[in-house]
């Protein structure tokens, strides 16, 4: 992940950026390293005719020394107050940078996605978002590894199972007298029988 910073720092080459000769000596200072006088130089910049270039560059002196929030807010000043679509993208893509190395990573995405609408064929924009989201995934495996709920089957009409009839229970006493009754029938039943064949009488004695 790196800033954007050589690109701005000749940007009185490139566009048409209304600087003071205070912005100009600014860069000289940061090209030396010299991030105290460049911040100063920048400042009395902005304070006499804010520019984009002044408020960019100014961002990326606070980044050199290591004031993160400051170098935020400057990139945010820049990406507000500029008309230039590129211009506001970089600032974004810094801003976005900035947050990525704090591992403010939601931050950071969001700031990404603002750069590359403005520019969508930004390569390392598109890489470092990428690079985000991933880390994002990395630093919530359980929302990752959750199963996935599953899809609930329309419940299913119960068949009615039909059940025989309740099979009706006699008492002792019942069974009795159905059992009375039962012997009373075959024992009519046999003499109706008897009466028809006829029932066999005492041999007669053989005759000698």
């Amino acid at each position: 992940m790196k800033l954007m910073i050589g690109f701005v720092l000749l940007i009185s080459c490139t566009y048409s950026f209304a600087q003071n000769g205070e912005t100009v000596k600014g860069n000289r200072y940061y090209k030396d390293s010299a991030f105290d006088k460049a911040e100063e130089m920048y400042r009395k910049s902005l304070s006499k005719k804010p520019t984009s270039a002044a408020q960019y560059n100014l961002g990326n002196t606070l980044y050199q020394k290591q004031q993160t929030e400051e170098a935020i807010k400057s990139y945010d000043a820049t990406s507000e107050n500029t008309t230039d679509a590129e211009i506001k993208a970089k600032s974004l893509y810094n801003k976005g940078v900035l947050y990525h190395k704090n591992n403010q990573l939601n931050e950071a995405i969001e700031a990404y996605k603002e750069a590359l609408l403005l520019t969508p064929n930004d390569q390392e924009i598109r890489k470092n978002l990428q690079l985000a989201l991933i880390a994002t995934k990395k630093q919530n495996p359980e929302q990752n590894n959750k199963p996935k709920p599953k899809e609930q089957k329309p419940k299913e009409e119960k068949k009615e199972k039909k059940e025989p009839p309740p099979q009706s229970k006699l008492t002792k006493k019942q069974a009795e007298q159905y059992l009375k009754a039962l012997e009373q029938k075959e024992k009519q039943l046999q003499e109706k029988m008897q009466k028809k064949v006829g029932v066999p009488g005492q041999p007669e004695k053989d005759w000698k």
